[in-house]
């Protein structure tokens, strides 16, 4: 079973998005403030602190950056070893809900809330590739092998080819769009949840094979732990699915531990952990203690 083990307490607003950099933990608030959390004491990283001018709805932070999407259309790029802005463009004067980097073709993708999609060199933010999507929000940016999957309000999934970005396919898995979206390789499945309340799988063809009644709101949140999904509402809960979501295992809500108002998402720590965020300003991370196994001498 998952507990709380620690409440990382700071922000003065809604926590709209985290990121995990193998390090540190990278936070984003409603009060305008990013900042970074070391998970091992539950503190506050003093030493990195960015005071933004507009609320950033998305972060994600890999390698030696950290890259912010606010509110107005800003989209920039902190070294936090330095603290300083490597670079700060507005492009389209539209909110950013999506960022993902690309260590592999060294790519930052970002998708904003008009559905423009925008590929970047990191390090320089020189432009690779604008596509005009028309598709309202762009929600989430996966990647899986050569494929980019980019998750829409109004138009469902549209999948690209990460070799020459023409368009592979569409679907929509989930009413009124997709919120996350997880390639489960194991069983060739794709996991998406959306503003439906559902957990829809579909198959390697794009074609949705079950949905799943999950909450009771919109859900933001999926990750996998080990064998385990977890999910993330705003109807305030956190439930914990078994390999085939044929059951839940665990509940997590206030009277428990957990969060008091939306949880607005999670983030995957290792086999062992993952952290909540909410609209109660709180940070949560949850861990589960590992099997130990007793061998007879």
């Amino acid at each position: 079973m998952f507990q709380a083990k620690t409440v990382l307490n700071g922000h003065a607003g809604p926590i709209y998005a985290a990121s995990w950099d193998g390090e540190f933990l990278y936070s984003s608030s409603g009060d305008k403030y990013v900042t970074r959390w070391n998970l091992a004491t539950g503190l506050q990283d003093s030493s990195f602190t960015v005071k933004l001018e507009h609320a950033a709805y998305t972060l994600e932070a890999g390698g030696q950056f950290c890259f912010i999407g606010c509110t107005d259309g800003t989209l920039l790029c902190i070294e936090p070893a330095s603290k300083k802005i490597v670079w700060e463009h507005n492009f389209f004067g539209n909110a950013w809900f999506s960022i993902l980097i690309d260590p592999i073709r060294n790519w930052l993708i970002a998708g904003d809330s008009e559905g423009n999609l925008i590929v970047l060199e990191p390090q320089t933010a020189k432009r690779i590739l604008h596509l005009p999507l028309a598709a309202g929000k762009i929600r989430s940016l996966t990647i899986s092998d050569n494929t980019c999957f980019v998750s829409t309000q109004l138009i469902g999934i549209l999948v690209f080819s990460c070799e020459n970005w023409n368009e592979m396919a569409s679907w929509e898995p989930n009413e009124l769009g997709s919120n996350a979206l997880l390639v489960n390789s194991e069983k060739n499945e794709i996991v998406t949840v959306g503003k439906d309340a559902h957990i829809a799988i579909s198959n390697s063809d794009y074609q949705v094979i079950k949905r799943i009644p999950a909450h009771y709101q919109t859900i933001y949140g999926l990750v996998k732990v080990e064998n385990q999904f977890i999910t993330a509402s705003m109807d305030k809960t956190i439930k914990v699915w078994n390999a085939d979501f044929s059951k839940v295992e665990q509940r997590m809500e206030y009277k428990n531990g957990g969060h008091n108002r939306s949880v607005n998402g999670i983030v995957f720590i290792d086999n062992h952990t993952f952290v909540s965020y909410g609209d109660d300003k709180k940070i949560i991370l949850w861990k589960k203690d590992p099997l130990i196994s007793w061998s007879e001498n």
